[in-house]
């Protein structure tokens, strides 16, 4: 999405199981930001969201037998696949079907429905609906009709067409979406396309992440056609005048932002988000996860939240946040952190590639002195210099009629050259895939998308890195992230050990496994 949280697209908010388990649960809507001027919005990363009724009830009292633990596991399931797992979301408006297609079907071509968000501008939706139609100029014998959602309500309306037995045959979705669907047996395996993807070359050309994510439980329930990214900005004039040099490393980030931050004359030294009950308050903490070597889950699927890494990269952002930001932070999205970088209010912002175009057309004079900062090393040393870039995917569903028609159409949709013209439709809304597209022209433009293009490719994983036993359990956390541990230790509320062990104890029963 040309992402904006601040005017075009923003960051997909995801969702997750919030607060702490209960029996009793009310499903809650992800929530969705509106970025900026130009009023889009978009999906980024996705997570089911559900809020219990009981936030007092811990965890560790909530005794449950086997065939109890059982049905809470289905449960937790079931509800993830009732909304998002993770991105950005478009303005709100009711679902449209796009305008058929120029091309009318053959009297007995196969007929396919292909399912898929707003992810962007009308420009990039055109795009879209382009390739549709090229594919059925090129390939009589199939006709695929796109349907495009919305963000409100994507997750009923497919949940709907399942229960009714008439689901679309392909769809994309949150980044998340495909382990849902997997997980209650409706995502088709898709391991014979991977075999030929092999074969060709492909797979040696895509980034190991866009397709390592979906080795799930002996199968491959969706393939990544697109990522997106989060990086640091910052103002090349200003750490020049500082005499500062570029930061690599967490250590020269403080350092960086000690020495910019200057609230007599209105600039804060860097602008993150922390706002309660906001998906994009987690990132920048997640970012540091990646960096100080930690994650979510471990290689068995078992929650990791309470580990020497996580704290490490929670104490360093409540320093950044004491010593360095505005003294709003705790309420700020990506729409505040963006407006006051725009506005000269920042020396340096973590934000997503949207902020590009919206700096570039909002902020011209600021836009020609940002750069975006190298991947930091942080404590996790050179192997753990990660971004976040959730990995977004197509898949085909287990209920298709036409399985070999709708992978011949996931096969031609995923082709480097269709993934191009999508790409181009809105330069730094969607990273690429293949590390051959780096080079394509779109990521020429400027500095920044050149960039960023390339961090995504070698740098870029999401949430379910390294460890996708978990994957359920990640994708139904909500904004628990946010709310049980980065919001109440930024505020001083909770301390970090106290907030990570209690995360731990309230977390758990979402990734805890019926025993064999």
């Amino acid at each position: 999405m040309t992402q904006k949280f601040a005017s075009r697209r923003h960051a997909l908010d995801h969702g997750f199981l919030t607060g702490t388990l209960t029996q009793t649960w009310i499903l809650a809507l992800p929530c969705k930001r509106l970025h900026g001027n130009a009023g889009r919005m978009e999906p980024g990363r996705g997570r089911t969201g559900f809020r219990p009724i009981d936030k007092e009830v811990a965890v560790t009292n909530l005794k449950v037998r086997h065939s109890q633990l059982q049905r809470l596991i289905a449960l937790v399931a079931v509800l993830a696949l009732l909304f998002p797992v993770i991105g950005r979301a478009q303005e709100e408006e009711e679902p449209q079907v796009t305008p058929e297609p120029t091309v009318a079907p053959a009297e007995d071509a196969v007929q396919l429905q292909y399912w898929d968000m707003q992810w962007g501008s009308p420009t990039f939706m055109a795009a879209l609906q382009n390739n549709v139609t090229e594919f059925n100029r090129t390939h009589p014998d199939i006709h695929v009709t796109f349907t495009q959602l919305s963000w409100a309500d994507y997750m009923q309306k497919i949940l709907s067409a399942i229960q009714s037995g008439n689901p679309p045959d392909i769809s994309g979705g949150d980044s998340g979406i495909a382990f849902n669907m997997a997980a209650q047996g409706q995502a088709l395996d898709i391991s014979d396309l991977y075999a030929e993807w092999e074969a060709d070359g492909t797979l040696e050309d895509m980034t190991d992440w866009a397709h390592e994510k979906w080795d799930w439980n002996g199968m491959r329930p969706g393939v990544t056609w697109q990522f997106d990214s989060r990086a640091f900005f910052y103002r090349k004039d200003l750490l020049e005048q500082a005499g500062l040099e570029v930061p690599t490393t967490w250590d020269e980030l403080m350092a960086a932002a000690q020495a910019l931050h200057n609230p007599e004359e209105g600039i804060a030294g860097i602008a993150i988000p922390g706002k309660q009950g906001s998906y994009d308050t987690d990132q920048f903490w997640m970012t540091l996860v990646l960096q100080a070597g930690g994650g979510i889950a471990d290689a068995e699927g078992n929650l990791a939240i309470d580990s020497p890494a996580n704290l490490e990269a929670l104490q360093f952002e409540k320093a950044l946040v004491d010593c360095c930001t505005a003294r709003g932070t705790p309420s700020w999205t990506f729409t505040e952190v963006l407006r006051a970088y725009e506005q000269g209010q920042a020396a340096i912002a973590f934000g997503g590639g949207w902020f590009i175009a919206d700096i570039q057309q909002n902020a011209p004079e600021i836009f020609e002195n940002t750069g975006i900062l190298p991947v930091l090393v942080g404590p996790g040393g050179e192997e753990a210099a990660h971004i976040v870039s959730f990995a977004n995917p197509w898949m085909i569903y287990n209920q298709t009629e036409h399985p070999e028609e709708a992978k011949v159409f996931l096969r031609w949709m995923m082709e480097p050259e269709n993934l191009r013209k999508l790409y181009e439709a809105e330069p730094g809304a969607k990273w690429p895939v293949y590390e051959s597209l780096v080079d394509a022209p779109v990521y020429q433009e400027n500095e920044l998308l050149t960039e960023l293009a390339r961090q995504t490719v070698e740098n870029g994983v999401d949430y379910w890195y390294p460890n996708n036993a978990a994957a359920v359990g990640i994708g139904s956390m909500g904004t628990s992230l946010t709310d049980l541990i980065v919001n109440p230790v930024i505020t001083g509320n909770r301390a970090p050990e106290d907030a990570l062990r209690d995360a731990q104890a309230q977390l758990e029963p979402l990734f805890q496994r019926p025993e064999s």
